[in-house]
């Protein structure tokens, strides 16, 4: 049994089947990508899993735990963590707040005691506060920790939205084109630094991303999405010598 199993999923929008009875699993520990071309229902699959969208049918198992129906902070306080391909940050508050604002479904505060910062509130943010600089400096942040995030240059700011998912201290991070509109140098950094978390953090990633060069040498295995069907499934290897695959979206150059 895999930590994450996608059950006959599908997703309808009016008329429209974003995901048509999608089954795959996910196993603990692994870089698991999800691929596929523009429109191919990638970004709906990770909304379904940490609860944006609720599918039409079909189930999410965590852990063998049926979370179909389970609300986004739900996931989120079971270990489920996102990064977004658009920047979901506070422009105006620094690296440091807004990696706090990571741990919010961690904090066990009442409202009382967390106004007045006493006792157990400030044990709670002391705490808190050591988690968040754990991840300033494993992702090399440290210059940076007090400078507003609306500064910092698009690569930053992605290695930043990272860090609010990890603070979390997630079993599963879901990353959303963490790469895209990178020059090769950020590129290279962003891949190190999900080979660290995977391995130095031992957490599951479930990754989109359209550069295969990228897919290919990090994944464990990799689900391929067309038109919202599953049309492949497997290691790199099976991925690129399945003919759907080529025909859909590898083409021969990407094949091996």
């Amino acid at each position: 049994m895999g930590i994450l199993e996608i059950k006959d999923v599908t997703l309808r929008f009016g008329g429209v089947v974003a995901l048509d009875h999608v089954s795959y699993e996910v196993k603990e520990g692994e870089i698991f990508s999800l691929i596929g071309p523009n429109g191919a229902g990638k970004t709906s699959m990770l909304n379904c899993i940490s609860g944006l969208y609720r599918p039409a049918s079909g189930s999410i198992n965590f852990k063998g735990e049926d979370i179909t129906r389970y609300k986004p902070h739900k996931r989120a306080s079971l270990g489920i963590a996102r990064a977004f391909q658009n920047i979901e940050l506070f422009p105006h508050l620094s690296v440091l707040d807004n990696l706090m604002l990571g741990r919010h479904v961690r904090m066990k505060t009442g409202v009382l005691s967390g106004g007045l910062y006493w006792g157990k509130a400030q044990r709670e943010e002391v705490e808190h506060r050591e988690k968040v600089e754990q991840v300033i400096d494993f992702l090399e942040i440290e210059h940076i920790r007090n400078t507003p995030v609306g500064t910092l240059s698009y690569g930053l700011q992605k290695r930043v939205e990272t860090g609010r998912a990890l603070a979390l201290e997630p079993e599963i991070l879901l990353l959303d084109e963490p790469m895209a509109g990178m020059n090769s140098e950020e590129k290279e950094d962003m891949a190190r630094y999900i080979i660290d978390i995977h391995e130095e953090m031992n957490t599951t990633i479930i990754l989109i991303e359209h550069d295969m060069g990228v897919v290919m040498d990090l994944s464990d295995h990799i689900a391929v999405l067309d038109f919202g069907k599953l049309i492949g499934y497997g290691t790199p290897e099976e991925i690129q010598n399945n003919p759907k695959v080529i025909e859909a979206y590898l083409g021969e150059e990407d094949a091996v």
